[in-house]
């Protein structure tokens, strides 16, 4: 048998109608290859099954039920399929090929990216889990090595060899070796539990490649998997803004929520985070894939940066325009607020990345039209923490003025552990906030406290 017409053995130079050029990828049960078409010279990502495994095994309908979630996918963050080739002997994904490098080989040169990059990247995975959600389709194992950089600052997701589609019944089996059926570090709670996960499941295991990214640690990691799972599941990691300096309150209180243990307390969908995600790319002066090019040259994968690539400043498929039009437009309205006496820019003086963190100063943010109104009592105090901003301590006399919608509250006490709560308001509704914190030993008075550590700067971030 010629080696045209045989499987993919370890030595074979051709593959069907391609040849191999290097081998990217080994698996126990798939290898990945870079590979050129005889007749098209195109050069194309070869997903193959590994020599011994034949098209019939369990194994085999897993990549062809990867095909054909992958058939039902179209967008530029999510790596495309060409083709799906099966024979007698083997089978295999055709896929787009593109200069890039894994997320994990970056980091293994970078220990930690900049804010603006992570934010980049983080907004496309974010419009890659919309557009797969959009489909029923939950990705199920969003970690380093399943994600590629582009040289041009884009991202491409691949292996979706354990994801579920929502309109079957079934799950598929792992496949590949690499996914995280093996690695705990990334699954959300629900995984770990082995609970069938929604769409929020994909969102917690972004919030973790995020913490990652940024400090260089995963958050929830220990000596054994066994212990790394129980913390994913009990322990809150430690607060991003004690390991990364001058971290964006935006962005960590985006990372935070993303890791939230409930689903119900996380981001409602990738939308959702994406629109988060929207405001600290805002902040940043570099376009979405500048900044991540730039950190591609600082750890020598670029030799240049060239501003004048299109690619470089094309804005991405979806929502990626409007935090510049945003931006163009909070600008407008500076310039109005100074013509008109300045009383605007005082209001914005009070953006949430403000350390000043004074109640005089929230109350701007905090009152506004058509207001909700919350009262919180805890026993026996606490600070009061809403959407990431310190408020006040209780007790205090009057509510809090909430614009309508959802909210998230936070109850901190030195000697208790934190109280989360989430609180949907409507104009002109009252609502009252009352909780006991369970408090685990003697703790200095509120105003002991607040004498000593003055308003939390740490307000963005979830112990």
């Amino acid at each position: 048998m010629s080696s045209e017409e045989s499987g993919p053995n370890e030595d074979a130079r051709t593959l069907g109608r391609y040849q191999i050029l290097e081998t990217l990828r080994r698996g126990p049960i798939t290898n990945w290859y870079r590979a050129e078409h005889d007749d098209l010279k195109r050069t194309v990502l070869l997903k193959a099954l590994r020599s011994g495994i034949l098209p019939s095994s369990p194994f085999a309908g897993a990549l062809r039920r990867e095909a054909a979630l992958l058939t039902e996918l179209a967008h530029p963050t999510i790596l495309h399929l060409y083709d799906f080739v099966e024979s007698e002997e083997t089978l295999f994904l055709v896929m787009e090929d593109d200069d890039f490098w894994p997320l994990d080989q970056v980091m293994k040169r970078a220990a930690t990216l900049s804010p603006s990059a992570v934010a980049a990247l983080a907004l496309q995975l974010t419009r890659a889990l919309e557009h797969a959600h959009s489909h029923g389709i939950i990705h199920r194992d969003l970690q380093p090595n399943n994600i590629f950089i582009t040289r041009l600052g884009g991202i491409k997701l691949i292996n979706f060899s354990a994801a579920t589609d929502q309109r079957l019944p079934t799950a598929p089996e792992a496949l590949g070796g690499d996914s995280a059926f093996g690695l705990p570090s990334y699954m959300s709670p629900e995984q770990v539990l082995g609970e069938t996960p929604d769409a929020r499941s994909d969102l917690f295991s972004l919030g973790v490649i995020c913490y990652e990214l940024l400090s260089g640690k995963r958050p929830f990691d220990a000596p054994e998997a066994k212990t790394t799972s129980q913390r994913i599941r009990h322990d809150a990691p430690a607060p991003l803004g004690r390991l990364v300096p001058k971290l964006p309150a935006a962005l960590e209180r985006c990372v935070d929520r993303a890791m939230q243990k409930v689903p119900s307390d996380r981001f409602i969908d990738a939308a959702d985070m994406a629109t988060s995600l929207d405001v600290v790319v805002a902040e940043s002066s570099s376009a979405v894939r500048n900044s991540v090019v730039a950190e591609l040259h600082r750890i020598g994968l670029v030799d240049e940066i060239r501003p004048s690539l299109g690619t470089l400043t094309q804005p991405l498929p979806k929502g990626e325009g409007e935090p510049v039009r945003r931006a163009a437009l909070g600008l407008v309205i500076c310039l109005l607020a100074i013509a008109l006496g300045g009383v605007a820019l005082e209001v914005l003086a009070t953006r949430e990345n403000d350390s000043g963190g004074g109640r005089k100063s929230q109350e701007l943010l905090l009152r506004p039209e058509n207001a909700g109104f919350l009262r919180v009592v805890a026993e026996p105090w606490a600070h009061v923490i809403v959407d990431g901003q310190h408020v006040d301590t209780t007790p205090f006399a009057q509510p809090v003025s909430l614009s309508p919608g959802t909210h998230y509250i936070r109850l901190e006490h030195p000697a208790a552990p934190t109280e989360r709560r989430t609180v949907v308001l409507r104009q002109g509704e009252n609502v009252l906030l009352d909780v006991t914190l369970l408090v685990e030993y003697p703790a200095p008075k509120a105003s002991e406290d607040l004498l000593l550590q003055g308003p939390s700067t740490d307000a963005a971030v979830s112990p």
